[in-house]
């Protein structure tokens, strides 16, 4: 094996070690045995290096002020002076692993010896013996890093690389088989789940389309993944049962947190999915949901543009790293263009059309959009620490109204919620249900969406050159919601008769007692075929009939329980 000396040039000006104090990054430090297990078992109580600790590893960021906690990497014993480590090794707690973790500790302070006596007097604290190459010499300098606390790993932390930051510190991360990482928010949602699974799907079944995927909610941590379509029946024996998916639990309003997950998983993309998205329910919880859709969407677009450059500098320190720093691909709306009301611009709408949202909803979305934009669209923009510049890496895609396929509740799409009162246990409403017939929406599955998100991806990984910017996935097939109704009811075999009795369209104008909504926002993906090199030719959309028949399979025992 290839013994590679200690290096004595390095200093500690690498930019990665404030984020320690911090908890953005974690590192480990390189033990030989048996001196790890001294370290932990609090025999040893000072540490002897010819360099002093980075002082950002000393942050005095806990309760007892003493420090950060740094693993303890045990390797065989080896060669005096000499390490047998290579610069990058694999953690996988396998027998013949180089490195184990096998524990923590912090260091209270590092100071530097100043006689051989005084090193000698502390013998029985770092356990050196005077007479090794790690003993004294007046040819070079001697410090010393005194323990704070010890304690073994309890988290469940699944670093998988160390690379070698400074001499014998190691920075640790998780990095699946080196596979692209691809993490989602907001995997419990209607989209979410679907991209989800959709890439789960393509991951087990085409080896050219290999990520780790990550999802993640908030209350919600277990969905169902269906294999294609819903099944209307579970006593059916054709019918197609669905895999309970774990998500991982994240808080995206905790900011520390979500930059706690981010830095553990080092995402190559981020396909920001989370989101307050319905307009009435919105206004009822203001202030909450502009902090999810405006201050949640800053905060990671932030933490992109925070470990972008972190990656830019380590490329810079470190040749052998070929990692790139994380895209973010913000999902918005097509409610941040008003139809043409105020600003007089008309559909189909342009990505670089003039937005102008007429309602709450639609303009936390705008905000968002303007917040990935500032951040992360501006190739001279660094991080605090003038760090290089990351370039750009955000990408806002805008989708009209949405619905799913394996919904089980009719609530959770505006295109599915008007069957609702066609349901057996739904009481005969008094008066008719006014469903709006003035608006003219283009439904669209997340189905398709997941399909054109994956190609985004996938160009994203392949080029690494994928034109940022602004993009629309959006079905051509446009309706009003009393349309989309009745072309439910005629799928569903639901009498014309009772259709009448218990609903009428409302043409008169906008919904009354709602949050504002435009008459027409269709959305022109012109650019998006362009930028995926297909037409719209070569993209097939779900027709609205097949779509609705897929969506409401099983109705209505499907959505009553």
């Amino acid at each position: 094996m290839k013994m590679v000396a200690d290096d004595h040039t390095k200093t500690h000006s690498w930019q990665g070690w404030a984020d320690a104090a911090t908890n953005h990054r974690q590192f480990g430090l390189e033990l030989q045995s048996p001196f790890a297990a001294h370290v932990l078992n609090g025999r040893k109580t000072i540490e002897t290096r010819a360099y002093a600790l980075p002082p950002d590893l000393l942050s005095r960021n806990n309760e007892n002020g003493e420090g950060v906690k740094i693993d303890i990497l045990e390797s065989e014993k080896g060669q005096d002076g000499v390490s047998s480590i290579p610069n990058r090794v694999s953690l996988t707690n396998n027998n013949d692993d180089l490195l184990t973790r096998k524990g923590w500790c912090t260091f209270s302070r590092s100071f530097r010896y100043t006689s051989r006596a005084q090193f000698e007097a502390d013998v029985d604290k770092h356990m050196v013996d005077p007479s090794s190459s790690y003993g004294w010499s007046d040819e070079r300098p001697m410090y010393g890093w005194v323990v704070g606390s010890r304690g073994v790993i309890t988290d469940d932390n699944e670093y998988d690389i160390a690379e070698r930051r400074m001499r014998s510190l190691f920075e640790l991360r998780c990095q699946k088989n080196s596979m692209p990482t691809i993490l989602i928010t907001g995997a419990s949602g209607m989209l979410g789940r679907a991209l989800h699974r959709h890439l789960l799907e393509s991951s087990s079944l085409s080896p050219s389309s290999n990520y780790n995927v990550i999802g993640t909610g908030h209350t919600r941590l277990q969905v169902d993944h269906y294999p294609k379509y819903f099944s209307p029946s579970a006593n059916n024996e054709n019918a197609s049962k669905p895999e309970k998916v774990q998500l991982h639990q994240l808080d995206l309003l905790d900011f520390h947190a979500t930059t706690e997950f981010l830095q553990k998983h080092r995402p190559d993309i981020i396909v920001h999915c989370a989101a307050e998205r319905f307009p009435d329910a919105f206004e009822t919880k203001l202030e909450e949901s502009m902090k999810l859709n405006v201050e949640g969407t800053k905060h990671l677009a932030k933490e992109c543009q925070r470990l972008a450059t972190i990656v830019e500098n380590d490329k810079h320190d470190n040749a052998m790293n070929s990692r790139s720093g994380p895209y973010f691909i913000y999902l918005s709306t097509s409610y941040v263009f008003d139809g043409g009301v105020s600003s007089k611009e008309y559909p189909p709408y342009q990505p670089q059309s003039k937005a102008n949202p007429v309602n709450n909803y639609g303009r936390s979305k705008w905000e968002g959009e303007c917040a990935v934009r500032d951040i992360l669209n501006s190739s001279s923009s660094t991080n605090e620490s003038e760090g290089m510049a990351a370039g750009d890496r955000g990408i806002i895609v805008r989708v009209p109204l949405l619905y799913g396929e394996d919904c089980c509740d009719l609530n959770e799409s505006p295109a599915l919620e008007m069957m609702k009162v066609f349901l057996p246990n739904e009481a005969v409403p008094t008066t008719r249900k006014k469903i709006d017939h003035w608006a003219l929406r283009f439904p669209t599955s997340v189905e398709d969406v997941s399909r054109v998100l994956k190609l985004m991806i996938d160009k994203v990984l392949e080029e690494k050159n994928f034109p940022v910017g602004t993009y629309h996935i959006a079905s051509p097939h446009g309706t009003t919601k009393y349309e989309l109704m009745q072309l439910q009811t005629k799928s569903m075999g639901i009498p014309a008769s009772q259709v009448e009795e218990r609903t009428e369209g409302n043409s008169g104008g906008p919904p009354k007692k709602s949050a504002p909504r435009p008459q027409c926002t269709q959305l022109d993906c012109s650019e998006t075929w362009k930028a995926l090199d297909l037409n719209d030719e070569q993209f097939e959309f779900v027709s609205l009939e097949d779509g609705m028949k897929r969506a409401l399979i099983g109705y209505p025992e499907r959505f009553m329980k």
